[in-house]
């Protein structure tokens, strides 16, 4: 059975996801996130005011999960985040890591020829002004709070 930790601790997590990610994902994964871990409303509620089935709903609510959880693995932000990358000395990192993800965006929106090179690139520039791994190799999450299917 789950606790009620756990459930709230997943529900913690992906908010937190979404709120670094979010414009990455799709407008329709958006607002379905946004309402149902934010706004705090059902499936059934959601699939309401859209006039879709509440299957629809969660479908694109895990799909944007997936993809938000493919994003921390792959820039490793929200890790970033809460090792203190938001103090001062972190100031010109987490403005650099904004215009990349300005650029990640605005390449999502143009022409898709060469998209997935533009957006290498621009992983590449991230990693590239990451801190680097600890030196007792611990690179993830302590709290290991994934997210379930």
């Amino acid at each position: 059975m789950v606790k009620i930790q756990e459930v709230l601790a997943n529900q913690v997590h992906v908010s937190e996801l979404f709120h670094i990610y979010g414009e990455l994902l799709s407008k329709r994964q958006r607002m379905f996130i946004e309402q149902y871990y934010d706004e705090n409303l059902s499936l059934s509620e959601i699939a309401e005011r859209y006039q879709i089935s509440r299957q629809a709903v969660h479908d694109a609510i895990k799909h944007g999960r997936a993809a938000l959880e493919k994003f921390e693995a792959t820039l490793h932000l929200m890790q970033i985040l809460r090792r203190g990358g938001g103090s001062q000395g972190q100031a010109g990192w987490r403005k650099k890591a904004d215009m990349i993800l300005d650029e990640m965006e605005k390449s999502l929106n143009e022409d898709a020829s060469g998209l997935e090179e533009r957006l290498q690139a621009q992983i590449a520039s991230l990693r590239d002004i990451l801190p680097p791994p600890r030196e007792d190799g611990s690179g993830s999450d302590e709290a290991g709070d994934g997210v379930a299917a």
